[in-house]
């Protein structure tokens, strides 16, 4: 498919509605006209063999009357002859699927036509002109907001519906429909013209045998009767070369029927078909690349796995035809889908079924009629008998619990109007304890909220939409260059800072992510040891180690590796621990949700927390910190930019903080080179964030007589987070007497450093 854009009277645009469309193929023709009331109307195409045939001379006496730009089977000078006869609707004739725009100088206007299946075109009121693109993503990088259309979020959430209409995902775009031809005027006129009435659906069987009807067709068979039906269907044409090309999809790790083949290819004779089996985890989705490239949500994760087996042809089929149902679904997203794989993979969707509909009482008969003429008995019997099957949406919820709980539990998604965050993570609890819900509803939210993550950095700056079109905001895939890689996170270091007349530097260790069951004393310690081996200039922080100095690791990751983490799928708050997380939310931020409020409660106890809170809420906090335990008070909430599981999770306090540290000092003994731990001072658990530090845990170090009041000397120095608070992987901090930077003297009669003067 290729790639067309237009601008009327939006200069400038042209270029970055062009790169976006990269994908669709190298760098096209473009043109320029100049419109008879003064409209400036640019034009470009993107594909393999672009061009835009031009309509010289004409009624004005002009050189240039009109230009067209066209993706799919068209004729220019039919559609030109149409136009001058029937105006915008001539634009729209016979059976062949096309998209069209016309640049009409002499009445400074834009006209879009979109025939039968064509490919998609999408328009946006912008600048005091319009953009028009193959893709709406092309039209935010021009500059159109990024704002997604809350009715049409609520109604493809509640019902599945969408691209049922204009309507779009984004506010501010709108979408050609079948049949229809749209004018765009330069005083931002907008016309809409419709030739005939909406398209009749065809049957499920006339369907099922048009999706089969192109030369390099393959099967994507699913199994029981409706994808053994489509295989027949195939396999009744003489013409169509042998062996038929026929994937499978299983999940091993869902188990039972979804691991299992289609039963149907055991009963077909040799050299039928040649059979590729595709392999999948629900949790190894790529849903952000997938998604960037769909441009908005899709209805269900049988798409996605649509997408993924078509990038893997490489060119071996035109057409993949697909039988599985959506009966939930409405609208024309299966064109749209197919119009991005086409456009990226040479590979265009059929999906009978779904574009049928499955209303029809007597549809296994049917589908059964047709196996009975093209298969051999035994296969029909293997059809009608199939025990394998295809994950549901729970199922994939199920699998994905742990992303789909931290999409859930962003401060974000409970900002949504059209969202209720308590209701959503009860409903996906319930899933996971096997209670019903409504599962298909549940996983289109989850895609939105994927969705809106993959767009939500997008700029509607010139300058940002240029290099954006490198893919440097999560939008590769719509690039014509590859995007550089990003520096990673956290690995500035934190400014020095003076206590008591010494300046301390603060080193951050960047390692892994630790994950529930870690040793995590022992390879935060082989971190440790290998900055200081390794660090680029590292000479004069080698040197200040023969100093005191400290290690202060996070309280979140050995909370993490001791399996402190109570994901939010299996919390069920209480009505205690609603009403509390209110009074919490200013005096407590950290018991301020539901969820923590409710580990606090099942840890330190009902009336503990409920006094503690009570007493904070009246501004006692004195009081408040002697009746809240340590448990209640240094519980984690989820973050949505922390490191996974604290993403979608609770994390507890850790268990005796004093004994980790005291076996993270052992680790670094062993690990570090001979004379680094003989100066260490001490080993802190700190829990920091934006509100302060806290030591949980401490164990001194050889040289801790060195630093006088030496637990709050490393407790100030975590004040302000040097780890960071987000995805940063920085759990360590070092701290040692910054290089270069004027110290006082040991003191001579102890060897220590002078006292630290506390804030």
């Amino acid at each position: 498919m290729a790639g067309l854009a237009a601008t009327l009277n939006n200069p400038g645009k042209i270029d970055a509605m062009a790169r976006a469309l990269g994908a669709r193929g190298p760098d096209g023709a473009r043109c320029r006209l100049d419109g008879a009331g003064g409209a400036r109307i640019e034009m470009a195409v993107r594909g393999e063999m672009p061009a835009i045939p031009r309509v010289v001379g004409g009624r004005s006496g002009r050189d240039t009357v009109a230009a067209f730009a066209i993706d799919g089977v068209a004729s220019v000078t039919a559609l030109d002859a149409g136009y001058i006869e029937s105006g915008a609707e001539g634009l729209i004739t016979g059976d062949d699927p096309y998209a069209a725009i016309l640049a009409e100088a002499e009445q400074d206007v834009l006209v879009l036509a979109r025939n039968a299946d064509g490919p998609g075109l999408y328009y946006a009121e912008h600048g005091g002109g319009w953009l028009v693109a193959s893709d709406p993503i092309a039209l935010l990088r021009a500059g159109v907001p990024a704002h997604p259309d809350a009715e049409v979020v609520r109604r493809f959430i509640q019902t599945g519906a969408c691209d049922a209409d204009r309507s779009t995902f984004f506010a501010g775009v709108r979408r050609v429909q079948s049949g229809e031809a749209v004018a765009l005027g330069r005083d931002r006129e907008l016309h809409i013209h419709r030739a005939g009435g909406p398209r009749a659906r065809p049957t499920a069987i006339t369907a099922v045998h048009r999706a089969v009807l192109r030369e390099r067709v393959g099967i994507r068979l699913t199994p029981g009767l409706a994808g053994a039906a489509l295989l027949a269907a195939a396999l009744a044409r003489p013409d169509l070369p042998r062996p038929v090309p026929v994937h499978t999809a299983n999940f091993p790790d869902l188990g039972g029927t979804c691991a299992r083949t289609p039963a149907v290819l055991l009963g077909l004779p040799p050299g039928a078909v040649r059979h590729t089996s595709h392999t999948f985890s629900a949790t190894g989705f790529d849903l952000d690349a997938f998604l960037r490239e769909m441009g908005e949500p899709v209805p269900d994760l049988g798409l996605y796995v649509l997408w993924e087996i078509a990038r893997t042809l490489g060119g071996e089929i035109d057409v993949l035809a697909d039988a599985s149902l959506a009966e939930s679904a409405h609208g024309e997203y299966v064109a749209r889908v197919s119009d991005r794989l086409s456009a990226r993979y040479g590979v265009a969707l059929r999906c009978p079924l779904r574009e049928a509909g499955t209303e029809s009482p007597d549809l296994a008969d049917e589908l059964s009629t047709v196996l009975s003429r093209t298969l051999p008995p035994a296969a029909v019997a293997y059809a009608t008998k199939d025990s394998a099957g295809t994950p549901t949406a729970g199922q994939l919820l199920d699998g994905m619990r742990d992303s789909v709980a931290s999409a859930f539990a962003a401060r974000s998604f409970a900002a949504r109007s059209w969202a209720d965050q308590a209701s959503a993570l009860n409903a996906l609890r319930r899933l996971c304890d096997g209670q019903p819900v409504d599962d298909d509803a549940l996983m289109r939210a989850y895609l939105v909220e994927r969705w809106l993550r993959v767009v939500s950095g997008l700029s509607t700056s010139e300058a940002r939409a240029s290099r954006h079109a490198t893919g440097a905001v999560g939008l590769a895939g719509t690039a014509a260059e590859p995007a550089e890689p990003a520096e990673p996170a956290g690995l500035a270091e934190p400014a020095d800072i003076s206590i008591g007349g010494t300046t301390w530097a603060r080193l951050p260790v960047r390692t892994e992510v630790f994950v529930p069951g870690d040793q995590l004393a022992a390879k935060a310690a082989w971190y440790v040891a290998d900055l200081v081996a390794g660090k680029p200039g590292g000479r004069a922080y080698r040197e200040s180690l023969r100093g005191p100095w400290f290690a202060a690791i996070s309280a979140k990751p050995v909370a993490v590796s001791q399996r402190r983490v109570c994901p939010l799928w299996s919390l069920k708050p209480g009505r205690a621990a609603r009403v509390l997380a209110r009074l919490a939310r200013r005096r407590l931020p950290r018991l301020g949700d539901q969820w923590t409020m409710q580990v606090a409660i099942s840890d330190a106890g009902l009336v503990r927390v409920a006094a503690g809170t009570l007493l904070s809420s009246l501004r006692a906090a004195r009081w408040s910190e002697q009746l809240l335990p340590v448990e209640a008070g240094t519980v984690f909430p989820p973050r949505e930019d922390a490191v996974a599981p604290a993403d979608g999770a609770v994390v507890r306090a850790p268990l005796t903080p004093d004994s980790f540290a005291g076996a993270f000092a052992d680790a670094l003994r062993l690990a570090l080179p001979s004379g680094y731990a003989d100066t260490l001072a001490g080993i802190a658990v700190i829990s920091a964030d934006e509100t302060g530090s806290r030591l949980l845990g401490f164990a001194p170090g050889p040289f801790i007589d060195a630093v006088l009041d030496a637990e709050a000397v490393i407790t100030e120095l975590c004040a302000d987070n040097p780890a960071g608070q987000g995805s940063e992987c920085t759990p360590v901090v070092l701290a040692l007497r910054a290089p270069g930077a004027p110290q006082p003297p040991l003191d001579a009669r102890t060897g220590t450093l002078p006292s630290l003067l506390v804030r």
